[in-house]
């Protein structure tokens, strides 16, 4: 396998890097040194990032093109990394039992800026634990729009759970901004858990982790038609050793809209001070061919899975969202309905149970709003091209 690598390095001079790449080499383009940088950089190695970070200084990925088997871009600890305008095009595995790369993968981060970048293909981003020197602003992730969020392995012998965007143990970090992403996966085309998820991750009481304005279409297992799956649009998450000071915290959740999603929309499985109000939550049943999907279970559950103590799991608030979510078989309030989970949504108040019938039209009527709140706002996700 080889790693073709062209690059650019902007700063106060231009400065031309190419990679070696005579038969067998396997090269990352490793940043050392701060700057900006932009090129087309591709590896067709599953354990062969095309871009790997290795400084504290601020580095900015810029119009960049990377296309890969591997993890597009991997930084370790310490990065102070924005990634904008960029363009990441996930490659068939080339390793057994590994799933496509992340376009980010980025340990202890002192700062993260993630915006108006498209990727498919990929098993999306994972921010792994945060630095003890967070950098102002800290975890912004917003305008970015991506496709099919693929965890299947080579020849579909297995799967790696992953996420659009996953925060691993990410705690106490003031000034998170997850807002007015489109994430769309296709039935059997995509292999995605949860789309979002918060997994020990928190806000501050002072500033709760924003998650707003986002939407998110797809959630379903491969094949899309199987009865089996535990994903959702967006969960809290965490495991049972969680104490409150440690389990996923101080996250707001709102004005999303997550579409066809089977199993969950929303859930809040682990935590505590978690809100979610004023999103939208809306599943037909039904591939886009008319299919039922029988993975589908409830909108929105808040439920203690981990078992974790009274500390740990309360305070925890889900209102005034506008539901229609179709399982079918279930009257929850109407029939092949199942807005609420039943027994597990105590704290869900206020919820606008759309009419019947959810249909594939209802769920069209979801992307027209979303493109009317960009058009209301002038704004403009993915990567924007010198022409606009």
């Amino acid at each position: 396998m080889r790693c073709l690598l062209v690059g650019w390095m902007l700063s106060s001079f231009c400065l031309f890097q190419q990679a070696s790449t005579q038969a067998g080499a396997d090269v990352s383009f490793v940043i050392r040194k701060g700057g900006t940088y932009t090129g087309v950089y591709e590896s067709r190695d599953s354990s062969v990032p095309c871009i790997r970070v290795e400084t504290t200084e601020p580095v900015i990925l810029k119009d960049c093109k990377l296309t890969g088997a591997g993890d597009l871009i991997r930084a370790s600890g310490g990065a102070d990394l924005t990634i904008r305008n960029c363009r990441g095009y996930g490659l068939p595995p080339t390793a057994a039992d590994k799933p496509h790369g992340r376009f980010l993968e980025v340990y202890k981060a002192r700062r993260l800026i993630i915006e108006h970048n498209y990727f498919e293909q990929t098993s999306g981003i994972v921010v792994d634990r945060w630095s003890d020197a967070p950098r102002q602003p800290t975890l912004v992730v917003r305008y970015n729009q991506g496709l099919n969020c693929d965890g299947r392995w080579r020849n579909n012998q297995g799967s790696t759970r992953s996420s659009f965007l996953l925060l691993n143990t990410v705690q106490h970090l003031p000034g998170i901004d997850i807002s007015y992403n489109q994430f769309i996966n296709q039935p059997n085309r995509s292999a995605v858990e949860d789309n979002i998820n918060f997994y020990d991750s928190s806000g501050t009481p002072e500033s709760p982790a924003q998650v707003h304005d986002n939407y998110v279409q797809g959630a379903y297992p491969s094949p899309a038609t199987a009865k089996e799956f535990h994903g959702t649009g967006l969960t809290t998450d965490g495991n049972a050793s969680g104490t409150a000071a440690t389990t996923a915290a101080y996250i707001e959740a709102h004005h999303n809209q997550f579409v066809s999603t089977c199993n969950a929309a929303m859930n809040i499985a682990a935590g505590h001070d978690i809100y979610f109000h004023d999103n939208r939550m809306v599943t037909s049943g039904l591939l886009p061919d008319g299919a039922r999907l029988n993975a589908t279970y409830a909108a929105t559950a808040v439920f203690n899975y981990y078992k974790l103590p009274a500390n740990a799991f309360g305070r925890n608030r889900v209102e005034q969202n506008t539901i229609g979510y179709v399982k079918w078989g279930t009257n929850k309030p109407f029939p092949n309905r199942h807005d609420l989970s039943t027994g597990f949504c105590a704290p869900c108040l206020g919820t606008e149970h759309l009419p019947n019938p959810i249909s594939l039209e209802t769920e069209r009527h979801e992307w027209e709003l979303w493109q009317q709140k960009l058009r209301k706002q002038h704004l403009y996700v993915g990567v924007i091209s010198r022409k606009q």
